[in-house]
């Protein structure tokens, strides 16, 4: 009996990491870098950062990722350069196509929630975000 609920509690698990595509939305926002970690499994942490992505997407799951600023002052500054994002849903993924002038890639969404996003891009190394909290002073 004890087996059989460790069973059930690990199969709850991995199907409570299912993204749907109403959870799609909350990848809206900004996104603060926590770490990678490497194929190789070579972790880097990120402390504070300079910078956070934003993204926006629309109900039809086009959109864009911009790089932004935080202040002081709660507001972020910008370049205005977007880089054009796309989600499709590809073998049972989400995938973020973006494309940019120079470059075009893909990165599987692993894992999103309100606070967290987990990518993994097209060498299978992972990206660890967290909810940028805005500076209120």
């Amino acid at each position: 009996m004890k087996y059989a609920l460790y069973f059930i509690f690990l199969l709850f698990l991995n199907c409570s990491n299912t993204i749907t595509e109403q959870d799609l939305q909350l990848l809206n926002g900004y996104w603060e870098i926590e770490k990678v970690v490497s194929v190789k499994n070579k972790t880097t942490q990120y402390g504070i950062n300079a910078t956070v992505d934003f993204y926006f997407i629309d109900k039809n799951n086009i959109g864009y990722r911009k790089k932004t600023t935080p202040d002081f002052s709660g507001k972020y500054k910008t370049n205005n350069i977007k880089d054009s994002i796309r989600i499709n849903k590809i073998d049972e993924q989400f995938v973020i196509q973006t494309s940019t002038s120079l470059a075009s890639w893909h990165d599987v969404i692993i894992k999103l929630t309100t606070k967290e996003l987990v990518l993994e891009n097209e060498n299978g190394a992972r990206f660890y975000y967290k909810k940028h909290q805005k500076f209120n002073l």
